[in-house]
């Protein structure tokens, strides 16, 4: 039988290692997480042009590769697949986006990496980088876009079917693909591989999800894309941070788009939206997503607490069966009021363990929306380049870009952006030249692009008004790609 003074000992030394137990928690707990393993740098600059001169736009994700490694590769390689494609070198996109998709898919293996990425004990962004849903489509949307210039096609398809998996797939949930830029591509694709019953069932999927969208023809052998506006932005909120919300960046002043070469001018159809996609899953609005983590951590707070609480009463109980000098009772209280004592100090090195902080690690350089149009053109006449012009809803004209060219047999893709992911002077200033088009054609404001902004706005519930107040809108200053005030060109009559 114990003594009344080992009893009291017990019960003297329970308050201090509960004290030990809560510095400890909040002084050490915190990073035990952290994985502080080398990272191996360089692999940018490896997947780059062997013994040749690191262009001086893909120079800064080269350095952050280093400094970052694997935990931000994604994001890196991403984002300088996108400017390798802005500098006109398909071949290079096609290496860093390969390796990106590559290593997104680890995410789904039995990979060291990929059960970190699941831990609840790891900072979101301490993980690595694989991105939300949205991103890691926009991955295979670019890679398609690389892989064109390949004279294999199958490659560009496939790569529009990964888009389409991982538009499906968030942390936790799988959902059916509403990424209609996907099929609309493809079906162009088989089109230009010759290939008309496969693309009717691309174009009947598009026709199924979005009605209102023109598909192109048989004999479209030429495919020009649009990306207007700013990517969307992420904010954590929360008691813990846990929430994560989406929020649109792009002021919306541009809302329509015409492309011209030579005389021709055609106007383009709105046929995605990157917030929309980044703010639901399968249609279902998720702009505020709980983390399981947060009710993980929340769950072990309370038990810590609850633990804590009964340790205490077990203690008290204890003393006071000591001063009855009831030393069986008080050594049962003891041992509760030790095993309350642990179960506390377990639950809270758990909860400090835990980290539910919502990854905002974005993809900053991804347009807000994009647009296409599809005609027929002579593969073997000698023409101008195309222009890409941004209108507003009323169609006046603000400014216009040369767009790049990209062609594969028969079959050439025009693509343009507003907001350069790199140097502005990746893109040609072309706003006199499409100027003077769109007058001859449009006798100033476009008719024709306001009444497809009207279309637009219903096949996509897009408002015709600003789409973020500028206070609610993530401070990103780029003077050098803002809104030029429109040019006016004075014609004879």
């Amino acid at each position: 039988m114990r003594s009344i003074a080992d009893l009291s000992a017990t019960l003297r030394f329970v308050p201090h290692v509960l004290a030990c137990a809560v510095g400890l928690t909040l002084s050490g707990c915190a990073s035990t997480g952290r994985d502080n393993k080398p990272v191996e740098p360089g692999r940018i600059e490896q997947l780059l042009e062997p013994n040749a001169e690191v262009p001086a736009a893909l120079r800064p994700y080269v350095l952050r590769d280093q400094e970052q490694g694997r935990r931000d590769r994604v994001l890196n390689e991403a984002m300088a697949g996108l400017t390798a494609l802005e500098l006109s070198q398909p071949e290079t996109a096609q290496r860093l986006l390969s390796d990106a998709q590559a290593l997104i898919e680890t995410i789904y293996a039995h990979d060291p990496a990929a059960n970190r990425a699941r831990s609840n004990f790891v900072p979101e962004a301490d993980k690595d980088f694989k991105g939300d849903p949205y991103e890691r489509a926009m991955v295979g949307y670019y890679l398609a876009l690389a892989d064109f210039s390949d004279p294999d096609l199958d490659n560009a398809r496939a790569d529009l079917r990964f888009a389409e998996i991982q538009d499906t797939m968030s942390a936790s949930e799988t959902f059916q693909s509403d990424m209609i830029i996907m099929p609309f591509i493809r079906g162009w694709l088989y089109n230009c591989s010759g290939r008309q019953a496969q693309a009717l069932d691309e174009f009947k999927a598009v026709n199924k999800a979005r009605p209102g969208i023109k598909v192109p023809a048989a004999t479209d052998n030429v495919l020009l894309i649009a990306e207007v506006g700013q990517a969307p932005g992420k904010i954590a909120s929360g008691r813990l941070q846990e929430e994560l919300r989406y929020a649109r960046r792009d002021d919306g002043r541009i809302r329509g788009v015409t492309f011209t070469q030579g005389t021709q001018l055609l106007t383009g159809q709105q046929i995605e939206d990157v917030y929309w996609q980044a703010s639901t899953r399968g249609g279902r609005a998720v702009d505020k997503i709980l983390a399981g983590k947060a009710s993980f951590r929340d769950t072990a707070e309370n038990i810590a607490t609850g633990a804590a609480v009964f340790a205490q009463i077990s203690a008290n109980l204890a003393n006071d069966a000591a001063r009855h000098k009831d030393s069986d009772d008080a050594g049962q209280y003891a041992g509760l009021a030790v095993l309350g004592m642990l179960v506390s100090v377990g639950s809270d090195i758990v909860a400090a363990s835990t980290h539910p902080e919502a990854d905002t690690r974005t993809w900053s350089t991804l347009p807000d929306r994009i647009y296409v149009a599809t005609t027929h053109a002579d593969m073997d006449a000698e023409r101008m380049p195309w222009s890409l012009g941004f209108h507003d809803a009323k169609g006046e004209l603000q400014r216009a870009v040369e767009m790049k060219t990209f062609r594969s047999g028969a079959c050439m893709l025009v693509w343009g952006r507003q907001y350069p992911g790199s140097y502005p002077s990746n893109w040609v200033d072309a706003s006199l030249r499409h100027e003077e088009v769109t007058h001859k054609q449009c006798k100033g404001a476009c008719t024709a692009v306001a009444e497809q902004t009207l279309v637009d706005a219903q096949n996509f519930k897009t408002p015709l008004v600003p789409y973020a107040a500028a206070s609610e809108l993530p401070a990103k200053d780029e003077p050098s790609v803002r809104f030029r005030r429109r040019i006016f060109l004075t014609y004879p009559d």
